[in-house]
């Protein structure tokens, strides 16, 4: 049987993985779009450094902020789908994550939810656009 804690630890680990995503796209560097794009994402970290993912509701917090900043960057054309796919994918989860937070874990819906959230991030679309967006910083900004 799943508990709070293995769930949460379970997020906590796609949360990381979701910054480690940030922390590559942070760079600076290249053309002019490219250089806003990249600052812009760099930027981004300090939105997540902080949150502990065994905390719910702070959690699902960083996640909707860090949607709300996402929002505000225009990607490169090269990127800028895979760039939505994402901004839409932390969105999701910061509700998920605060909705989890006024669940009780004992509670099949719990479960449910948390492993809803966890394929979401995890879906194919999602890895792909972290893929892409991984291989363009890495292409295009200097760390």
């Amino acid at each position: 049987m799943t508990n709070r804690k293995s769930t949460t630890t379970t997020l906590g680990g796609i949360a990381t993985a979701v910054l480690l995503t940030f922390s590559l796209a942070a760079c600076s560097g290249g053309g002019a779009d490219v250089a806003a794009f990249c600052k812009a994402s760099e930027d981004l970290d300090a939105t997540m450094a902080d949150v502990d993912p065994s905390d719910l509701a702070s959690t699902g917090g960083a996640f909707t902020t860090l949607a709300a900043e996402m929002e505000k960057i225009t990607a490169p054309d090269d990127v800028a789908a895979d760039w939505k796919v994402l901004t839409g994918a932390m969105g999701d989860a910061g509700a998920a994550f605060t909705e989890l937070n006024d669940l009780d874990p004992t509670d099949p819906a719990f479960v449910d939810k948390a492993t809803a959230v966890g394929d979401d991030i995890q879906s194919d679309e999602v890895t792909a656009a972290m893929k892409n967006l991984e291989t363009f910083s890495a292409e295009n900004c200097k760390a």
